[in-house]
């Protein structure tokens, strides 16, 4: 059941890294000449995906090739520059790999988003384009006759970026993108819809624009003006759907098992630790807490753990056994301290946020687990997709099955703020109609 809009009365990221990994075309274009600035009517509106196959495949180089190709690196200069966009964590830097999927999945499904950017093309007018030339508007999304000019802008841009990478160094890459959409249709506003992970990296675009304001390092891409302040000032509404604004149960899990298919381990897990977002979507501290997150259930009794002190990793062996223990000891030590850093500034009261007119969509009726049973070999996860069992209502919270509803309207409360909770699973809010109609309607009030 769809419930009214209502301003958000209580606080509330989610990583699907070893669902989703499972799941991937490029054309040279002619690009040159005049075009027309954006129509003042026609606010562009900015897509941001979350984690997808389909960017999966290119990261790692096709869909034949081992999961151990999502490897990032973890050398010391790696994790020195963690939240540098420029940095080459795998085979380029994030700008880099920005650019090339936004050309090699031009015809490729915007995992989340797909049925949302048809309505908005087919039925509202709008038109897809490149976010970094805007008058190339060669995608099958739109009609025949519109994919080859080049004198006008488009209205309707997706945003791909690395999302195995540093949340910040993505609100890098998005703040550069929308600064160059700006720049190039003249639009002074921009629209912002991001679906799952992407509602995060726009959430921290929101509040500090590009910049890395945990190391006071300014974001290095385009106009260092445009794309530093707060993308408060320049965007007009925000959109989340199913987004993990307080974290995921889901990355933790992921950090902890590997995926497998007929008893073959696929290397997720491996390639999942190396991935600062990863860490940086684990379930977020409970207020008051010192620091400790209700994880476990043993013998009965719930337990909050110290999950952002690397000592509770090693002496509960939650670290990768195959590799030398002390270098994975130094990984995490590193990944959990850019974590918990990167979600305290997320948590904080921001005025910039504050400001925006911001719409927080979750689903409300799937068990989404939280919490794990323990057992004599460790933590035991349900299988995926469980909706039915003893340990359901033990271990769940509802949601959408990826993301907890509380964890979803996980944003800064007030009065700008309103909330949509509806019966929906992780991948089925673009599908919605009900969420499609109250995302147009939210944009244009």
């Amino acid at each position: 059941m769809v419930a009214l809009l209502r301003p958000l009365t209580r606080v509330a990221a989610a990583c699907f890294w070893a669902v989703l990994l499972l799941g991937g075309c490029s054309r040279s274009l002619d690009l040159e000449g005049p075009h027309q600035t954006t129509p003042l009517d026609r606010i562009p509106i900015v897509l941001v995906p979350g984690i997808g196959r389909e960017v999966a495949d290119q990261l790692r180089g096709g869909t034949l090739v081992p999961f151990s190709g999502l490897t990032l690196r973890t050398d010391t200069q790696a994790l020195a520059s963690l939240g540098d966009p420029l940095f080459p964590a795998g085979a380029a830097d994030a700008d880099a790999v920005s650019r090339r999927l936004d050309r090699a999945l031009r015809l490729a499904t915007v995992r989340g988003l797909q049925d949302l950017l048809t309505t908005l093309v087919t039925e509202h007018g709008y038109v897809r384009g490149d976010p970094e030339r805007v008058t190339d508007k060669d995608y099958l999304d739109n009609p025949p006759e519109i994919r080859d000019d080049r004198t006008t802008a488009a209205s309707l841009f997706v945003v791909y970026y690395d999302w195995r990478r540093d949340i910040v160094e993505n609100a890098c890459v998005l703040a550069s993108r929308i600064a160059g959409i700006q720049e190039q249709t003249g639009a002074e506003r921009v629209h912002v819809v991001g679906y799952s992970l992407g509602g995060v990296v726009a959430r921290y675009y929101l509040r500090y624009g590009g910049r890395d304001v945990i190391r006071n390092r300014a974001c290095p891409l385009g106009d260092a003006g445009a794309v530093n302040r707060p993308g408060a000032d320049v965007v007009e509404r925000l959109i989340t759907l199913g987004s993990p604004h307080r974290g995921s149960f889901l990355s933790f899990r992921s950090l902890l098992q590997d995926f497998s298919i007929i008893g073959l381990n696929l290397g997720v897990r491996d390639a999942v630790f190396t991935m600062p977002s990863a860490w940086e979507l684990l379930p977020m501290p409970m207020e008051d807490a010192d620091g400790r997150v209700p994880l476990l259930v043993r013998d009965g009794q719930v337990e909050a753990v110290s999950l952002y002190d690397v000592q509770t990793w090693e002496d509960n062996g939650w670290l990768r056994t195959h590799t030398d223990p002390h270098e994975a000891v130094r990984i995490a030590k590193a990944m959990l301290a850019r974590a918990r850093a990167v979600q305290a500034r997320l948590a904080e009261p921001n005025a910039h946020e504050d400001a925006v007119s911001r719409l927080a969509i979750t689903g409300d009726c799937r068990p989404t687990q939280v919490l794990a049973m323990v057992g004599k070999n460790g933590p035991e996860f349900l299988p995926r997709g469980a909706v039915s069992g003893p340990q359901i209502g033990i271990v769940t919270e509802p949601g959408d099955g990826v993301v907890t509803q509380q964890s979803a309207l996980g944003m800064s409360p007030g009065s700008t703020l309103s909330t949509l909770e509806l019966c929906t699973t992780h991948n089925g809010y673009s599908a919605d109609p009900a969420v499609r109609a109250q995302v147009y309607r939210f944009l244009h009030p």
